[in-house]
């Protein structure tokens, strides 16, 4: 009985992250078509007010982000861009005392011009994008904060 219960709280708590990313990834939609990006990077520049996790804590959180971001947008039922997933993650890390950094970058493609990509690392760990961002050599423009 004691298993069931265990699994049922882990089944509950991974449905409330999901839940909880799909409505941060609808704002930050919502947020996007209303604001400009200007206005925007006072609200992602911002750091958490809570005590920063440290540790185990700190690196579980980044991947319950990761993974919930990950999945709402996979199975979620409107398209995302890397800025929604970033601001996104970077809201919900904020909300739970980490700190994360959203980095801009771009790069130039012979075919089809420059190209943009949004991700968010907390220090070295990354958080959403970060794989793009490497492995097809996006170069920093700026930083929130900075």
């Amino acid at each position: 009985m004691g298993e069931y219960l265990n699994n049922r709280r882990k089944h509950i708590a991974t449905r409330l992250l999901r839940t909880e990313a799909a409505i941060y990834l609808l704002l930050a939609r919502l947020a996007l078509a209303l604001f400009s990006f200007q206005r925007l990077t006072r609200f992602i520049s911002r750091r958490s007010k809570r005590p920063e996790l440290t540790g185990p804590d700190r690196e579980r959180s980044g991947k319950q982000v990761q993974s919930a971001i990950f999945r709402v947008c996979r199975q979620g039922p409107f398209e995302t861009t890397c800025l929604h997933r970033a601001i996104a993650a970077q809201a919900m890390l904020r909300r739970r005392g980490v700190s994360a950094t959203i980095y801009y970058g771009a790069k130039t493609l012979p075919d089809c011009g420059l190209r943009a990509h949004v991700w968010v690392q907390d220090g070295a760990a990354g958080v959403a994008g970060c794989r793009v961002a490497k492995q097809d050599g996006y170069r920093v423009l700026a930083s929130y904060p900075e």
